[in-house]
């Protein structure tokens, strides 16, 4: 514990690059310890701060295994906080290899936190294709959306997502929530909440 916040508070002082290209070395280890994974996401919250350049801690992580990372109890941090600042270049490719996990990672209580993160990073395109999968799916079977309205950390990615479609879109996944809401699922609690915000 002492030699992790020592690392954080030196790289604070310092922005030495040799601490942020030996985290970057050591960073799939590190994003699986409790300790080393307050190093990982200190360190990249300094350097991006100081204006340093992560992409070499990014490039680790995207060839690294990012879906798993993003569902660990201590990796998720890392990937959402290489989300929130690495180059646009990057984020896209992050975003493409998490994409297609994003129902599993919306239910696990670790992986929906970046499922969020990825829905609040996602172009409007992918966005759009997020919104179609679960609500519009072309084999007509909602089963996407019956997995995400069961699941108690599922259930609160459906709601970041229903914040970030269009008016329009939102009306109508909400008639369909409503009529796919039952006793066994959280259905009452989204439409509670987006009355809420409404």
């Amino acid at each position: 514990t002492h030699g992790s916040w020592g690392v954080c508070i030196a790289f604070k002082a310092t922005h030495a690059p040799f601490v942020l290209a030996q985290m970057s070395r050591h960073m799939l280890a590190l994003c699986t310890q409790q300790h080393g994974i307050r190093v990982v996401q200190q360190v990249l919250l300094e350097a991006a701060a100081a204006d340093m350049d992560i992409s070499d801690a990014v490039s680790t992580l995207l060839n690294g295994e990012l879906s798993y990372l993003a569902a660990h109890q201590f990796g998720n941090y890392a990937v959402q906080t290489a989300l929130r600042h690495c180059q646009p270049s990057q984020r896209e490719a992050m975003l493409a290899a998490l994409l297609p996990h994003l129902l599993a990672l919306s239910s696990c209580k670790h992986g929906s936190n970046v499922a969020e993160m990825v829905l609040l990073r996602a172009s409007p395109e992918q966005l759009e294709a997020v919104r179609v999968a679960i609500f519009e799916p072309p084999s007509n079977t909602l089963t996407q959306l019956r997995e995400l309205m069961a699941n108690p950390y599922g259930n609160y990615v459906l709601q970041a997502l229903l914040r970030m479609i269009s008016p329009a879109h939102r009306e109508n996944a909400l008639v369909l929530i409503e009529s796919e809401t039952a006793h066994d699922n959280f259905g009452r609690a989204i439409l509670a909440a987006a009355a809420a915000a409404a």
